[in-house]
């Protein structure tokens, strides 16, 4: 599916977001959500204790993980600091879908 977006020269640019037909699911937040996971279990870290350290309920943060809940560039450099890894770890390896 595509979206539209205003750039900073307001010009419309597409954007080619791939999102999931069936529960709109993007697989960008998909993929975040699941480097969130990795990195987390990789540091021994439950839902719980990861959840309580943002101050965001442990369903949230399960929401976050399965890619159900975007999450935003603030909430994510938290997390960033949280789990010792730099902003780039998050979208490594990811690959646009062609829609």
């Amino acid at each position: 599916m595509s979206s539209w977006a205003l750039s900073t020269a307001d010009d419309r640019v597409q954007s080619s977001m791939t999102l999931d037909s069936t529960t709109r699911l993007s697989s960008i937040d998909m993929w975040i959500g699941t480097r969130v996971r990795i990195k987390r279990t990789s540091r021994g870290m439950n839902q719980q204790e990861l959840s309580q350290l943002l101050d965001v309920d442990c369903d949230k943060l399960a929401a976050y993980e399965a890619g159900e809940e975007r999450i935003n560039a603030s909430l994510l450099f938290r997390i960033t600091k949280l789990l010792d890894v730099r902003p780039d770890y998050f979208f490594r390896g990811y690959i646009e879908e062609s829609v």
